[in-house]
């Protein structure tokens, strides 16, 4: 018995030192305990990067099923929801983590934030979020269930219209597997994405659109607005019965071809109950039979002075790909109106505004439940001109009704403010806003005389017109006086034998001449003696300040500086170049604004009034080029070109107001020796009451009295003119 007890005595130690090993050896290998931390730092890493196939990962299946989502609906939801609203960099902050037991992490967690960027491009989003019921369990709930854990984020959406900024609650469950190990998952509600969505909401993103600004003339009365036109369009379903035989009969009528109406037809999102836009109809009623055809009234850009206004003020056309690609700001949108030509192109970002928008969370039927963020549009700014509505269409009509090409600038000559400024032949710019037919735009590409070309900003040889210019340079330098004479005999005249075969021509026979005399009769050669007696340096500082190489501002016309020369010739070192220059030939160029610029100074007393166009800019005071003694000599002589028997101008002379002006014909010439293509050239101010000053250029005059065919077209319009002094 007693060997049994020291057995048993015996045998307790190992016993008792065997459960000890075998305890310590199950506690050195039981599964390490899972932290809900690293899922939530998962979770914080793919939302920030927009890796939302990895977010689906990190999700409750038990939760994604009761929300029907599939992997494919989930990524799918997150992505057109972020694209919608253009976002562009996410930002996450971890604000507090809590749970209880033994097992859990409790208190304050942080983590470092990062964010993620790229580009999206704007669409408008409508994605459906179905939720679940939101898990009812909170920090009370966590607190006493180890199984639970609650992480609040801060989230930060960078959209296209701002920053969207909320306060997230992640709630995670512990899940055990089917091996007995327990993992922490994310159970998933639609709030996740957005605070307030719920079961059936909806997120809406919206464009709001800035109104154009307009354009207006002096008075206020409008250039380019907002107006209605009448659209014509076809619903396929009310054809009738022989739709092919109807669609022949509507083509007829409204001057389009048949696979033109196929093809709007043909469309892939043409139903036959939807209405096909076709064009645009000044008719307001649908021959009754025409069926299957419609009117619709639309908004548009509307220019009331049509075809007289529309190489100043231009048009607007939809984005192009074109206009797209050289976008480098990114703002625009292939539904967009952008400025195409004259005012609306160079004055674009003042008129169109900038664009607004709207992300909000709308209910099932569409109401809004929230709007996340908001920027209102900005509507574009308006922009007067100095030009007058009245004069525009009058001059217009005075150059258009002869059917010439051409251009006729009006300025008032004290302050420069321009009243008119036509060029013709023209377009219709409310046809380029509604669309041409193809009749239409064949007519246009077909005429010789090129309808699109601004002759307004057109630089041409100014001609005879440069005359008063030469005498004002040549009275400054004290080498040309009002009485100075030159004997000259015959039609032509050379310096000497140095100028080889080259001469300088005049019309009319007359000798002694004088400076008055010369002007009056526009003798070139006369001029030429002067210019070649000032010599180049002389001649060059008298006319460069009339304006040579400055564009007054007038960026908004895309206006070129006029040239006395070519760069390689701005010396004016060749005599014979020179003698040219001084009547307005040679290699010269000035547009019609900057003519009319030109001769502010003899009306002014010797200041240069510099053309003014947009009234909200700040006119620069006119400046003295030219003394008033000299400015008073030109301007008698210019005022007998008109008054004097045998003036050039002298039909002219019985229209009231005290006409001065000057008279030009210019010659281009492909070769030396062949008869060229002539342009005329007048320019006229009142002398008793200085109101207006008008320079005009009509191209091809051949034939047709050179520049005595610009004052037949022009005396009708000065005979009623009636201007304010």
């Amino acid at each position: 018995m007693k060997s049994k007890r020291k057995l048993l005595y015996g045998l307790l130690p190992i016993l008792f030192a065997g459960g000890i090993g075998m305890y310590l050896y199950m506690q050195n290998n039981k599964p390490e305990e899972v932290k809900p931390q690293p899922v939530v730092n998962q979770y914080i890493e793919h939302l920030q990067k927009k890796e939302f196939d990895q977010l689906y990962s990190l999700m409750s299946p038990a939760s994604l099923a009761e929300a029907g989502m599939t992997k494919e609906q989930f990524v799918e939801k997150y992505n057109a929801i972020y694209s919608g609203m253009q976002v562009s960099a996410v930002k996450v902050e971890l604000k507090t983590a809590n749970t209880t037991g033994t097992d859990g992490d409790s208190g304050s967690q942080a983590t470092e934030t990062a964010s993620s960027t790229g580009t999206e491009k704007e669409t408008k989003v409508e994605s459906e979020a179905t939720t679940d019921d939101e898990v009812k369990s909170t920090a009370e709930d966590a607190a006493s269930n180890p199984d639970l854990y609650n992480a609040d984020y801060d989230i930060h959406l960078t959209t296209f219209l701002g920053e969207v900024s909320e306060t997230h609650s992640l709630k995670l469950v512990r899940q055990e597997l089917e091996d007995g190990s327990k993992i922490w998952q994310i159970h998933w509600q639609p709030s996740l994405i957005l605070n307030d969505m719920v079961k059936g909401s909806k997120v809406r993103v919206k464009t709001l659109f800035p109104n154009r600004g307009n354009i207006v003339d002096r008075d206020g009365l409008p250039l380019a607005t907002q107006g209605t036109m009448n659209e014509w369009g076809i619903v396929p379903e009310k054809l009738g019965e022989n739709p092919d035989q109807m669609i022949a009969r509507i083509a007829d009528h409204y001057k389009v071809s048949v696979e033109a109406i196929q093809k709007a037809l043909g469309q892939t999102w043409v139903k036959p109950e939807f209405f096909v836009p076709m064009g645009s109809t000044e008719e307001f009623d649908v021959p009754d039979s025409l069926r299957g055809v419609s009117l619709q009234s639309k908004e548009i850009r509307y220019y009331p002075l049509g075809e007289a206004a529309a190489h100043l003020i231009g048009y607007v056309r939809k984005a192009t790909k074109e206009d797209l690609d050289k976008d480098t700001e990114g703002y625009y949108r292939a539904e967009d109106w952008i400025g195409k030509a004259g005012l609306e192109q160079s004055m674009e970002k003042q008129l169109r505004g900038e664009r607004g928008g709207l992300i909000e969370i709308t209910d099932e039927a569409g109401n809004t439940r929230s709007e996340l963020i908001r920027k209102d549009a900005v509507d574009g700014k308006d922009v007067q001109l100095t030009i007058s509505s009245a004069e525009q269409k009058k001059l217009y009509q005075t150059l258009a009704g002869g059917g010439d090409a051409g251009a006729m600038v009006m300025m008032n000559p004290k302050d420069g403010e321009m009243l008119a400024l036509v060029s013709a032949p023209s377009y219709n710019p409310n046809k380029m806003v509604t669309g041409l037919t193809q009749a239409e735009w064949d007519a246009y590409s077909a005429n010789e005389k090129l309808p699109f070309i601004n002759r307004v900003t057109t630089r041409y040889a100014p001609g005879s017109t440069f005359k008063a210019i030469t005498a004002a340079a040549g009275l400054m330098e004290g080498v040309t006086t009002a009485d100075k004479t030159h004997e000259i005999s015959g039609l032509q005249w050379r310096k000497n034998d140095s100028w080889g075969g080259y001469y300088v021509k005049r019309v009319k026979s007359l000798s002694p001449v004088n400076m008055v005399d010369a002007l009056v009769y526009s003798d070139n050669i006369y001029f030429a003696m002067e210019a070649t007696e000032m010599g180049s340096a002389k001649f060059i500082k008298g006319i460069e300040k009339f304006g040579f190489g400055d564009n007054f501002g007038l960026d908004e016309l895309y206006l070129k500086p006029s040239q006395y020369a070519n760069e390689a010739n701005k010396d004016l070192s060749s005599e014979v170049l020179l003698a040219d220059t001084s009547y307005g030939q040679g290699e010269m160029l000035m547009s019609p604004i900057h003519l009319a610029a030109a001769f502010t100074p003899f009306v002014n007393e010797g200041k240069l009034a510099k053309p003014v166009l947009i009234v909200q800019k700040e006119a620069t005071a006119p400046v003295e080029v030219i003394s008033p003694e000299v400015a008073n000599t030109v301007k008698n002589a210019l005022r007998e070109v008109v008054s004097r028997q045998g003036g050039t101008a002298h039909s002219l002379h019985s229209i009231a107001g005290g006409l001065a002006g000057k008279t030009g014909t210019t010659e281009l010439k492909a070769k030396k020796g062949e008869k060229g293509r002539e342009n005329g050239f007048f320019v006229t101010f009142d002398t008793e009451s200085p109101s207006f000053l008008l320079a005009a250029v009509i191209e091809e005059v051949n034939g047709r009295g050179g520049s005595h065919y610009v004052m037949d077209r022009l005396k009708p319009f000065l005979e009623q003119l009636q201007l304010e002094p």
